[in-house]
């Protein structure tokens, strides 16, 4: 009755919605369901028909449904024409503009008129009762009906290209047979779904749209048995399922998860592989509502070409308060009566929102919806109800963001925004901008709208109309947007242009090129500018010239002038006693450039017949002499001719050998001498010399000297003396400190070699040294060494750290000694500790606190901090301590308030002045002293113990807010009304926190606990899950623990669900205030929940 009470405070103040404005039609033509018709009843064949309706920008009529049939029938007379043909395809019936015939048509039975290949036109014949009947293109005339599309101010950019528009909807039949998955790939390629048809017009259009049977967006492969839109939102009110009698195949199975309109079943919705079949299929998008022409509406009011004025209130409120913000300004809520409205207010981009529906008393009675305006009128034909099934307890309306915007039965008391609607003002139907034009004004009545064309398009028809008073336009032949033109282009001698077009329009560009051989002058491109003028001159194609060709003798130009054009040719020769290199001829090229360079003319060489000797040189005779000249080469002698004494070699004097040497070879011309030296003497100069042309010898004769042997090293601290030619002898000596190792000469032989080997110098040795006490020595003892002094770990070096062994066998200086060193030199211990070093090998020191102080006594350590006298506990548990300064080693004890005594735990200690200061009880809980004395605790709900230290917000500390209460020593969480969730979210919120799940009720008292904590917590305006659902199988309930139902054991059913409940399938405590068990859709949101859990105890 609360809701009741609600709706008697609303005052109904809007009007129902008319039917939308501004579809209209041209001079002559009459308007039916959106579509334009003229009939002419002047008989006449089938093309001058066709030509005369082309004239208008209309067909023959296309019937496409029975509606449109019907009307065709009303509208004639007589048997007419309509654009019905299989003249492209024998047999095959179809519409003169390329589409199928759909599963409408009205043929004459074949029997009665069969078809032949003279038979191409199609009449409906007043004889037949208007039913379609072949008949010949050209040997009878009929009148015939003219058909176009009204102009309903819907431009064609709401749809992308290849959709075609309906009630806000943009749709795309592809009749390629395709698998599911092809099929829905195929949609998001366009951002679309496959069909989602949730209304029966929706339904009706998809069914006039195909001609055979297609997939739609709905499917159970996400939960076996439940249908589903793809898009996830459940199926509402609507549905066309076939009854199970009429299809044999129609019992749905696992494998059975997708959905057709089946043409054989007059597009009834039938179950269907998704894997096996293939089907043809619609895609689906919203239209682009930003594409509408726009209404003119009250300030702050937007609405679009058919629908109304509508502004979205943000604010979430009730039902009451949203509908009465909408009164307030003289409008209603939003009262959706066409799909058009319904996908508008989708794209408004709000949530879930109020509409003006209610079934409350006393407007209506208890399912009988009414729109809540001036005369509360039922709803019409037009609704789009979801899934949420209705109660006595929902008695609102609204758009369901979570179910694609349907209708859903909602509490009135509920919080949402809201949609306020308004008629819009009298005004003319919106124009439509020309296409590549604009249009602006007003359509307000005497408002003046003024249309333009974009750049490079010429307005044909007057640029501006008027809005008269009767909602029409002053000028309805409105005008259209030329593109400009350019003039024709003539042909380019010798070249050609691209793109040959007639005619060339606004930001054409031609290309110009030219035949081969021709050079293009002046641009090689012009575009056809906004005004209708070329942007350049056309160029020309000039025939392209070769360079000028010079010769210089031998050579000789024998044909061919200048000027040299493409493919002339020259021709080339050569003077007497000369042979041609090169081409004898070049051809102009395309390029500009000659086939060949100029030749050149070469003397020709006597020398090649290879007149003369082997050792003489050949020379050629200048052209045009043809001989040559031969003569002997250097170091020959004679007349070089190869038929006459030819050339013959020189002689050289004979050579002496050199002392303790030999020299060996012939003394012709070019003979080489070879000169060498006796053993143990080397060749001084040049080991040859060569028989010249001259008869002299090159170069000088070489000596022999004795050998040298190489020069030796003195030994490392020692030296060698000596010469060292062939027979010498050196000797090796010592540094003082070291002895030589090995012999003391060495003899130069004559293969340059040492005989024996050098000998070594080694040092001297000292005795060893003795390491001083608690240290050692290192280093050895030979001449020169360096012997190392060190001391042990806490020990310091007394005397010098080295020793050096000398060349007399003796050690430099003395040995050092190694004493024990004091680690409190380095200050290691804190200002209040004294050192004491500790002994070698230690090079620490141990620190003392003073007395007072306590720690390691350490600079770097803990150092020494005042002894805590507290820490040994001298005072009473309710009292304070406070140390006394070092060097005291006691401390001063204070009881706390509310006691008394000197708070020393060995004196009076300290006694209670009031039990509950300070409160005892813990996490909020009260404290309430008791006489004589003593005190209790009363714990906050969810915490139990004596001083309510123990609770479930202790351990379930997950939950977002401490709302628990204590049954039976479990805890249980209640959600707030901020927390609602559908009831799988609900499942999974409450496993996911220390493992809970949905309550269990199977007694009284747990449903009395529940209710009280309902209370407490106050949620109990809206409705609570609770752990017990049938969605597995319909009527076999379980509890969350998947334990069974046992009404007989204990339930709170309002009503005991005896039949089926299709979708509500979830069980709530009821927001009512008898707060019955009621089954709600699982997915409806917006339901509070209770989480069962374990024991407070940690």
């Amino acid at each position: 009755m609360a809701v009741e009470r609600v709706f008697l405070l609303l005052v109904v103040l809007a009007s129902i919605p008319l039917a939308a404005k501004g579809q209209t039609c041209p001079d002559g033509y009459s308007y039916n369901a959106g579509l334009c018709y003229r009939w002419t009843e002047t008989l006449s064949f089938a093309l001058d028909a066709i030509d005369d309706c082309a004239s208008d920008g209309a067909t023959l009529a296309l019937p496409r449904s029975q509606g449109e049939h019907d009307y065709l029938t009303s509208l004639v007379s007589e048997t007419i024409l309509i654009g019905v043909t299989d003249i492209f395809n024998e047999g095959t019936w179809e519409y003169s503009d390329g589409t199928p015939i759909g599963a409408f048509n009205k043929f004459l039975p074949d029997a009665d008129y069969p078809n032949t290949a003279q038979i191409d036109c199609v009449v409906m014949s007043k004889d037949h009762a208007y039913m379609w009947k072949p008949s010949s293109c050209s040997q009878q005339q009929y009148g015939y009906v003219c058909q176009k599309d009204a102009d309903t101010g819907i431009p064609p950019l709401v749809c992308p290209d290849g959709y075609s528009y309906n009630a806000g909807l943009c749709y795309r039949w592809t009749e390629t047979l395709s698998s599911p998955l092809d099929a829905i790939d195929d949609c998001a390629s366009d951002g679309s779904t496959l069909a989602l048809p949730r209304s029966q017009g929706e339904h009706d259009y998809l069914a006039g749209l195909v001609s055979e049977t297609i997939l739609i967006g709905v499917t159970d492969i996400f939960q076996e048995g439940t249908w589903e839109y793809s898009d996830g939102t459940p199926i509402g009110a609507f549905n066309k399922f076939l009854p199970h009698a009429a299809d044999a195949d129609y019992p749905n199975t696992a494998q059975i998860d997708c959905v057709v309109m089946s043409k054989d079943h007059a597009y009834m919705w039938k179950p269907s592989s998704c894997s096996q079949q293939q089907y043809g299929y619609v895609c689906q998008q919203d239209a682009d509502m930003t594409q509408f022409p726009q209404l003119e509406c009250p300030a702050g009011y937007t609405g679009v070409s058919g629908t109304k004025c509508y502004r979205v209130v943000t604010t979430v409120d009730s039902a009451v308060t949203a509908l009465a913000e909408c009164q307030n300004e003289g409008a209603d809520a939003v009262l959706p009566t066409s799909d058009l409205e319904h996908y508008y207010l989708k794209s408004l981009g709000l949530g879930t929102h109020w509409i003006g529906i209610t079934d409350a008393e006393p407007h209506a009675t208890e399912g009988n919806w009414v729109y809540i305006t001036t005369g509360l009128p039922p709803l019409g034909a037009f609704n789009r109800w979801g899934s949420t099934a209705n109660t006595d307890a929902l008695d609102c309306v609204t758009m369901d963001s979570t179910e694609a915007f349907q209708w859903a039965p909602t509490n009135c008391l509920d919080n949402h925004a809201c949609v306020c609607q308004k008629d819009p003002p009298d005004q003319c139907p919106p124009l439509v901008a020309p296409e590549n034009g604009a249009v602006s004004g007003s359509s307000l009545p005497g408002a003046v709208a003024t249309f333009s064309c974009d750049v490079g398009y010429n307005m044909h028809g007057a640029s501006t109309t008027t809005c008269q008073a009767d909602l029409t336009w002053s000028n309805t032949n409105y005008p259209t947007c030329i593109i400009a033109q350019c003039p024709p282009l003539s042909t380019v001698p010798h070249g050609s242009l691209s793109p040959v077009s007639h005619p060339y329009v606004y930001q054409d560009e031609v290309l110009f090129s030219c035949d081969t051989g021709y050079n293009i002058a002046g641009v090689s491109s012009i575009t056809c500018q906004a005004d209708g003028l070329w942007s350049d001159l056309m160029p020309t194609c000039n025939i392209v010239q070769c360079p000028l060709v010079t010769v210089q003798l031998p050579v000789i130009l024998s044909s061919g002038g200048s000027p040299y054009s493409y493919q002339d040719e020259v021709t080339f020769t050569c003077a007497d006693g000369y042979a041609m290199d090169g081409a004898a001829s070049a051809t102009c090229q395309a390029s500009g450039t000659w086939s060949d360079e100029v030749p050149t003319c070469n003397d020709i060489d006597a020398c090649l017949a290879t007149p003369c000797d082997a050792q003489a040189t050949c020379e050629d005779n200048p052209a045009p002499a043809l001989d040559a000249t031969c003569e002997c080469n250097t170091g020959y002698t004679g007349d070089g001719l190869a038929d006459g004494n030819g050339c013959s070699a020189v002689q050289c004097p004979a050579l002496t050998d050199p002392a303790n040497g030999a020299v060996s070879g012939t003394n012709f011309y070019g003979d080489v001498a070879t000169f060498t030296c006796d053993p143990g003497y080397n060749l001084v100069g040049g080991s040859t010399r060569t028989c010249q042309a001259d008869t002299t010898w090159s170069g000088s004769s070489p000596t022999c000297t004795a050998v040298q042997c190489p020069a030796l090293t003195a030994p490392a601290n020692g030296a060698v003396s000596g010469t060292n030619f062939y027979g010498d002898v050196a000797t090796f000596t010592c540094d003082p400190g070291y002895n030589l190792v090995g012999g003391s000469t060495r003899t130069c032989q004559a293969d340059t070699t040492w005989s024996g080997s050098s000998p070594t110098c080694t040092a001297v040795q000292c005795p060893a040294l003795t390491a001083p006490a608690n240290g050692a020595v290192s280093g050895t003892n030979s001449y020169e060494d360096v012997a190392t002094f060190t001391c042990d770990p806490g020990y310091n070096l007394v005397g010098g750290s080295t020793r050096t062994c000398q060349a007399d066998t003796t050690w430099s200086g003395s040995s050092p000694t190694c004493t024990d060193i004091d680690a409190c030199l380095a200050n290691p211990c804190h200002a209040q500790a004294t050192c004491r070093d500790n002994p070698a090998p230690a090079l620490d020191a141990a620190c003392q606190c003073n007395t007072g102080y306590t720690g390691d006594g350490q600079a770097d350590g803990t150092g020494c901090s005042d002894i805590d006298a507290c820490l040994a506990n001298p005072c009473h548990a309710q009292a304070t301590c406070r140390d006394n300064p070092a060097p005291a080693l006691d401390a001063a004890c204070q009881c706390n308030t509310g006691y008394t005594g000197d708070g020393q735990a060995d004196g009076t200690g300290c006694s209670v002045t009031s039990e509950c200061i300070p409160n005892p009880c813990q996490y909020g809980g009260t404290c309430s002293e008791l006489s004589p004395s003593g005190y209790t605790c009363r714990c906050r709900s969810g915490y139990i113990g004596d001083n309510c230290q123990i609770g479930c917000n202790i351990k379930y500390h997950k939950f977002p807010v401490d709302q628990f209460g204590i049954h039976n020593g479990k805890c249980y969480w209640f959600s707030r009304k901020s927390d609602r969730r559908k009831y799988k979210s609900a499942q999974t919120f409450c496993s996911s926190n220390h493992g809970g799940r949905l309550v269990i009720i199977k007694d009284k008292n747990k449903q009395s606990f529940l209710e009280s904590k309902i209370k407490m917590f106050q949620i109990g305006s809206i409705s609570k899950w609770i752990g017990l659902n049938d969605r597995g199988r319909e009527k076999n309930f379980k509890w969350s623990d998947d334990s069974a139902f046992d009404a007989s054991v204990y339930h709170n059913w309002r009503n005991i669900p005896t039949g089926r409940h299709k979708n509500r399938d979830c069980t709530a405590i009821s927001k009512a205030r008898d707060s019955k068990w009621v089954l709600l859709n699982c997915n409806k949101i917006g339901q509070a929940f209770i989480c069962e859990l374990g024991t407070p105890f940690i």
